[in-house]
């Protein structure tokens, strides 16, 4: 599941990727206050002056560059249906998804 995220991200392809995407998730990142706010509290985002609007703003703008070329370096599994995918970086553990189990299928979310 990780493997295909993480090809899809690494093609920019933004229709599939929604199609992972839960509603919790569609909602969070979707909101055009929260973009607001996290065009403006990021470094990156500011010093190039980038303002999301959409998800997909967020998607190629934040998601993209974050985890086109990731490994996975851990997996916790918080309860039966959710897990938790982490890389390293800088020493230091990242969480990479939140996936949540919906049946039969994996979907990311956002909490």
């Amino acid at each position: 599941m990780v493997d295909k995220l993480n090809a899809l991200i690494a093609k920019k392809g933004f229709s599939e990727w929604k199609t992972y995407l839960d509603q919790a998730y569609l909602q969070t990142y979707g909101d055009p206050v929260r973009l607001k706010e996290y065009s403006a509290s990021s470094p990156f985002l500011k010093q190039y002056n980038i303002k999301l609007k959409t998800l997909e703003d967020y998607f190629k703008f934040v998601v993209v560059p974050s985890r086109a070329d990731v490994t996975v370096d851990d997996i916790g599994f918080v309860d039966e249906n959710r897990v938790n995918v982490f890389t390293v970086v800088d020493n230091e553990q990242v969480l990479l998804y939140l996936l949540k189990l919906y049946g039969k299928e994996w979907k990311i979310s956002s909490w």
